[in-house]
């Protein structure tokens, strides 16, 4: 076990598979308390037993991030059950995949809901969390598709792009109560080698690391963001892409 977060909450959401469950495994493996946040509770709850089977804590959290009740009352589990949030991971994310011409409005709303409503509902319940406590940290996980169009993911790439802006925003407007706000950004990270949907066939050459990227990359610079030895890192957008931004 690590030292990392030694005693830390840490909330993580879309944490019952892929990012997000290898980011609340790694945190809990650093020591972190762990609130593992997802809508589907099966999932989060094979989340919380792989973290106990490695002798973590951690515990579910069924929450849908676009209302606001089941936000707050998250929260109010991580406090009530390990004490004040000191980390939160804005992870959860839903795609379109529709050509624009076919992207219905209730189709964008909803992406817009779930990423970019969701981050803002979940940063400010943990936020006020964190201030009456004296400080933590935030990671956003936006998407290097916030630098590029997508075709068949018109409002997944402006949702992205917006939460690349909504970092940069509440990293100001948080300082003054030490709470640091980062983004993350990954690029066709699939999920673990063999499961899901991991990513299959010849690497693009634009990914310079020449492999594809897994759910750990991101945990490790998730990690990074939130460990309290960087705590002059704020405000700024980490790309973990394998150099495909380069």
């Amino acid at each position: 076990m690590g030292t990392t977060l030694t005693d830390d909450v840490a909330i993580v959401t879309g944490a019952g598979r892929n990012i997000g469950r290898a980011i609340a495994e790694l945190f809990a493996a650093e020591g972190a308390k762990v609130v593992v946040a997802d809508v589907d509770a099966d999932r989060a709850t094979e989340t919380v037993e792989r973290i106990e089977a490695d002798g973590g804590a951690a515990t579910v959290a069924v929450v849908d991030v676009t209302d606001e009740a089941q936000v707050r009352a998250m929260v109010e589990t991580a406090e009530s059950t390990f004490g004040p949030v000191d980390v939160l991971v804005n992870n959860v994310a839903i795609s379109d995949r529709d050509p624009f011409l076919e992207l219905s409005l209730e189709a964008f709303e909803r992406v817009l809901a779930v990423n970019l409503r969701g981050t803002f509902l979940c940063t400010q319940a943990a936020a006020r969390s964190m201030q009456a406590s004296g400080g933590g940290r935030i990671v956003n996980v936006a998407s290097t598709s916030a630098h590029r169009g997508r075709p068949t993911a018109t409002a997944y790439a402006t949702t992205k792009a917006g939460i690349c802006n909504f970092t940069r925003s509440v990293a100001k407007a948080l300082a003054e109560h030490d709470i640091r706000v980062n983004t993350l950004s990954p690029t066709r990270s699939g999920s673990r080698v063999g499961q899901d949907d991991a990513r299959e066939g010849e690497v693009p050459p634009d990914i310079l690391a020449g492999r594809w990227g897994v759910p750990e990359d991101q945990a490790r610079a998730a990690l990074f963001l939130v460990d309290p030895a960087n705590g002059f890192v704020t405000g700024t957008e980490l790309l973990v892409d394998g150099g495909a931004s380069a």
